[in-house]
């Protein structure tokens, strides 16, 4: 079915005027300035996304807010030069702070970049708010005319330009054709960014978006970056406010940038039984999930996460059960062997944008993310020293079996093979839930 999305953003811009740069702080040697202190006037247009409300006619209202920070990035994007701070909250404002204009040379592009401190589309609040407050992200750019006798720029304007789409989604029950009461929700795509390195390179992690709201709703507001141009295909995996749990897909051209509107209609997962077939796919105890011999069922999503390419929470050994309830456990190692036997074929991808490997179980699939895993140096998960390792590259997913001292049984994958094997009880792996079919 063709996607019918409505624009109801074109662009997003702000004008800063640039002043005379009132002082300089000398060289060590007196010759050439190093700092500029550097004051802006700034113009915010309707549509920047800073603070957010939505005003007639699906038009999206924006402002400064005091103490808002536009950091400058040199040309390579390895380093901050300076930051520039919003002097009052408004559609106008003044920005002051100070450039380093020592490491700048004349020609050079720098970039202008405001973005929420968080820097992360993941964990969204569902709300224009939220939005605002943690996934906001423009970019513009300048280029440098002197850095002597005084800093100037070839043009006393920018533009600075959203890097994302924000959507208004409404989501509808494909039987009844009700209009769904949201409460989570997780969105996968190719080319869908999850994260951005806070640093002045931007480096952009691919992946799953999910959000949670404080109460539930029918419109929700979701701020996506994608990376890939044209036209994408949309996972939708959604729960409501009655714990039922919906699947779907669209089809969508959402380009960074612009805002749209868009109506999702979803299949409602029913529950699974022991009298359900294998690779039935529907709801066991508060979960999606997929049945398989011996009368059990596996969800369809990592523990503590919320749709299938959601990486969800790493666990050590001894902490492996937590946040699971309603009799969903952590498979055995006998389980994991079984399981092995259950699909009938597994290939490693990115069918939805996130590295892993899907298994063909009856007439449907199973897909467990390549989350890598945490190495600590102690048993404590909240090591500031534990490093993150292998992501999406390999799978690594406990079982609840131990194997000797200090170790316990695992799944492992990567891209040509699957194997249960040992790890050491004190890295954090990831868990997918199994559940008993009555």
């Amino acid at each position: 079915m063709k996607v019918k999305t409505t624009k109801i953003l074109c662009g997003v811009l702000a004008m800063l005027a640039f002043t005379a740069c009132s002082s300089n702080i000398d060289d060590a040697d007196g010759n050439r300035p190093q700092v500029w202190h550097v004051t802006l006037q700034a113009s915010m247009g309707d549509e920047i996304t800073r603070a957010l409300s939505e005003g007639t006619g699906n038009a999206i209202i924006a402002s400064f807010a005091e103490n808002d920070e536009v950091v400058v990035v040199d040309a390579d994007g390895s380093t901050i030069v300076g930051t520039l701070k919003a002097q009052s909250a408004g559609a106008s404002t003044t920005l002051t702070g100070t450039l380093d204009a020592k490491s700048l040379i004349e020609g050079e592009v720098v970039t202008l970049r405001y973005r929420s401190a968080t820097a992360n589309y993941d964990s969204q609040a569902g709300t224009l708010a939220g939005i605002a407050a943690s996934q906001d992200y423009e970019e513009g750019t300048l280029t440098v005319k002197t850095t002597s006798p005084e800093l100037t720029f070839t043009s006393n304007h920018v533009t600075l330009r959203a890097k994302q789409s924000i959507t208004k989604f409404t989501f509808k029950d494909a039987s009844t054709n009700a209009i769904i009461s949201v409460k989570t929700f997780g969105i996968a795509a190719a080319g869908l960014v999850q994260s951005i390195a806070a640093d002045a390179t931007s480096t952009e992690t691919i992946g799953a978006v999910t959000g949670t709201l404080a109460s539930a709703s029918s419109e929700v507001y979701v701020a996506l970056r994608n990376n890939v141009s044209g036209k994408q295909q949309y996972f939708f995996t959604i729960k409501d406010d009655a714990d039922n749990w919906y699947k779907g897909t669209k089809w969508a051209p959402l380009v960074n940038g612009r805002n749209y509107t868009a109506t999702v209609t979803l299949t409602k997962l029913e529950t699974l039984t022991k009298s359900s077939a294998v690779g039935d796919i529907g709801v066991v105890s508060g979960l999606p999930a997929i049945a398989i011999s011996g009368n059990k069922a596996v969800a369809l999503m990592n523990a503590g996460a919320l749709c299938p390419e959601h990486y969800g929470t790493y666990y050590t050994f001894d902490k492996r059960a937590l946040g699971l309830s309603n009799d969903w456990y952590v498979p055995t190692q006998d389980e994991l062997v079984s399981f092995k036997d259950t699909y009938t074929s597994s290939s490693w991808g990115a069918p939805n944008g996130v590295n892993g490997r899907t298994f063909t179980i009856g007439s449907n699939t199973l897909f467990l993310p390549a989350a890598g895993y945490y190495d600590n140096d102690t048993a404590n998960d909240s090591d500031p020293n534990r490093m993150l390792f292998d992501v999406s590259t390999h799978g690594y997913y406990w079982s609840q079996t131990p194997y000797s001292d200090g170790m316990a049984y695992k799944l492992l994958f990567y891209n040509s093979n699957i194997q249960i094997y040992s790890e050491y009880t004190v890295n954090e792996l990831t868990v997918r839930p199994f559940h008993a079919l009555n």
